[in-house]
């Protein structure tokens, strides 16, 4: 995408690298998400992943919120990104121009172990994190694919992030939820964990 100021890109190319925590969980909601005809569900229709990202070091640093239900498409696996929001400009502009990502504006609030999320209209969302016990937290850190989808359904990419990090586990609770989000059952991730520290590259998108 080019800056109409000065002619140079208004975003970093791909790959992006990074480094920092994250928390995903799965949420119980009160309807299946509506999926696009060329994507197919994967696993029971009535959750949704939620996943909170901070990007400490590397090709950019902001914070993010994204949310999809877990798809298929052929042989390939992972989440739909529906929503998403960063607190980053050049993160919007790219996450738009190289992965079909419909990333928004956000900003992000962190108070100790809580976060707010919220945007012009409002509150978005709050959620609080709580270390866990168990087998993970003494866990190496180990190498894995953070695959999802953006696109459309006539130019649908798919994103396979390639991450190193040592998973916790690590309770997520939604305390505020807005109605301008898919509604839940009830604000207990289950399951839920977090990969704090992290190391992540971002590859161009693979069209398919």
């Amino acid at each position: 995408m080019p800056d109409p100021t000065g002619g140079q890109p208004s975003h970093p190319p791909a790959p992006w690298v990074s480094r920092g925590e994250m928390w995903f969980g799965l949420l119980p909601v009160r309807r299946p998400p509506d999926l696009p005809p060329d994507l197919r569900p994967l696993g029971p229709r009535d959750r949704i992943a939620v996943g909170v990202v901070r990007y400490r070091e590397g090709t950019l640093r902001y914070d993010e919120l994204a949310l999809g239900p877990l798809v298929r498409r052929g042989r390939r696996a992972g989440l739909l990104i529906q929503r998403i929001w960063v607190d980053d400009d050049a993160s919007v502009r790219g996450g738009r121009a190289i992965w079909g990502l419909p990333k928004e504006p956000a900003a992000f609030t962190w108070t100790g172990d809580s976060l707010r999320v919220a945007d012009d209209g409002g509150t978005l969302a709050r959620i609080t994190f709580r270390p866990g016990r168990g087998p993970l937290s003494a866990m190496p850190p180990l190498p894995a694919v953070l695959p999802g989808f953006g696109g459309t359904p006539g130019r649908r990419l798919f994103i396979a992030g390639r991450l190193v990090g040592r998973p916790r586990r690590e309770a997520m609770t939604v305390t505020e939820w807005s109605d301008r989000l898919p509604p839940l059952r009830h604000g207990r991730a289950r399951p839920s964990l977090a990969v704090r520290p992290f190391r992540m590259t971002v590859p161009g998108p693979v069209r398919c």
